[in-house]
């Protein structure tokens, strides 16, 4: 049953410090909350865990952590894991997210657009476990874009959390056709039984640097890459692939693509569908034998 925000806030300075919330179905609202600071909070929130939206000064989101406590049995934990959402976040300007964590929600971070906008901010230590559909899905970002430094994401579906969602597909990241900001991950780590790390459907430019791509293509096994981009421009540098399987798909829509200095397990197998696609590879270590 659909219940109101455990907690609103409204208004300039607004905090939330040292608060646990068990069985709440929306947790915590901040609009037009100005300079919010939301703080060691810990819990499940069923629906949604954090809402951020119409803020035009720095707010602050710190050491928050969402996990299975009050109910990891049925209809909790179905809901939670088809439906949930653990961080939604609107229109902010500089938001500032530090420390944060969430198991089991249909998407872990989802950037989506309000009639104020969009989202800029800063993300450091921020961490999703067994995140069905998506463990970041950005779907509208500000020109300034999301930047996410030590991120680590996994996103699988298994029997034993969701009887009978062998069906869905799971990405680590998803950027919607409708995002035309620019998403950074650095110094991130992607593992888990997911169909692909990521899916790229925007125009804005999505970059990987210094990242850890571990595991992909463990649920259809059909032969997909690790990246799957089909629109916008890509960035892959200094990057890990740990596993001898395709690497990047090039969709037609693909503008730019720049793949350099990546460490290649097995061979290069990048894709590139259109030859109007301006791609720059090189300086990639591949398997000796396979170089």
């Amino acid at each position: 049953m659909p219940y109101p925000w455990t907690l609103h806030l409204h208004g300039n300075n607004a905090a939330v410090m040292d608060v646990e919330l068990l069985g709440a179905w929306n947790g915590i609202n901040a609009t037009l909350a100005h300079r919010h600071y939301i703080a060691r909070v810990q819990g499940q929130p069923i629906n949604i865990g954090v809402f951020v939206d119409s803020t035009y000064d720095i707010g602050r989101i710190e050491d928050v952590h969402f996990n299975p406590w009050f109910s990891s049995s049925h209809p909790f934990i179905e809901y939670q894991l088809l439906h949930g959402r653990a961080f939604v976040l609107g229109r902010s300007d500089w938001e500032y997210v530090f420390n944060t964590f969430a198991f089991g929600y249909a998407i872990g971070y989802h950037f989506v657009s309000t009639p104020t906008g969009q989202m800029n901010g800063n993300f450091l230590g921020i961490g999703a476990d067994l995140a069905i559909n998506a463990s970041v899905q950005v779907d509208a970002s500000q020109a300034p874009g999301i930047l996410i430094t030590n991120g680590e994401f996994t996103a699988f579906t298994n029997g034993q959390w969701l009887p009978g969602g062998g069906a869905i597909e799971s990405s680590h990241v998803v950027t919607a056709p409708s995002n035309k900001g620019p998403v950074k991950f650095v110094d991130s780590s992607f593992w888990g039984p997911a169909s692909q790390v990521a899916l790229l459907q925007g125009s804005g430019t999505v970059t990987f640097s210094g990242c850890e791509f571990v595991q992909w293509d463990e649920q259809k096994k059909d032969g997909r890459a690790a990246i799957r981009a089909e629109a916008g421009s890509l960035m892959v540098q200094g990057s890990t692939f740990a596993q001898a399987k395709r690497q990047v798909e090039l969709g037609r829509s693909v503008k730019k693509a720049v793949i350099v200095g990546n460490v290649i397990t097995g061979g290069e197998n990048v894709v590139v569908a259109s030859s109007t696609t301006v791609v720059e590879k090189g300086l990639n270590a591949c398997d000796a034998t396979e170089a």
